[in-house]
């Protein structure tokens, strides 16, 4: 049953990275071109990433994990998909409760909303991760302040 649910929020996760609204690239770009010029998705299609974190506010603990909401799960879970699944490591705290996650092996990074409730929010994600970059550039990328 572990490991079902443990499936479930991978595939979750992945949907929300591969997923996010953001534009279809056309052609394939390079890792140097990711790093170079790094992207990010709010985590729910169409709406932009404070839009998301006042969503995942008002969630319940467990969410159905609908198309319009953001993925959200128990923090202990959640940082142990990001680590085990996507190679991702905490990078910073930033301001609203957030974290960044990122992966240098992958390139990925994700911004989380940790709730008082240890309940963690997928907000954001993208590519282009690299930890000689500052924090702050994807705090930006996801239009955010930090």
């Amino acid at each position: 049953m572990h490991n079902l649910r443990r499936l479930a929020i991978a595939s979750a996760c992945a949907t929300a990275i591969a997923l996010s609204g953001g534009p279809t690239l056309a052609a394939i770009t390079s890792r140097s071109d990711n790093l170079a010029n790094p992207r990010g998705w709010s985590a729910v299609s169409g709406m932009d990433v404070q839009a998301v974190i006042d969503l995942a506010h008002r969630l319940p603990s467990v969410t159905s994990n609908e198309p319009d909401e953001p993925f959200c799960a128990p923090t202990g879970d959640l940082t142990d998909i990001l680590h085990q699944d996507f190679d991702e490591t905490l990078v910073s705290h930033g301001t609203q409760e957030t974290s960044l996650w990122g992966s240098r092996a992958m390139g990925t990074w994700t911004l989380t909303l940790n709730r008082p409730d240890q309940t963690s929010c997928v907000v954001a994600s993208g590519i282009g991760y690299s930890p000689n970059t500052n924090p702050m550039r994807f705090y930006h990328q996801a239009g955010m302040k930090g």
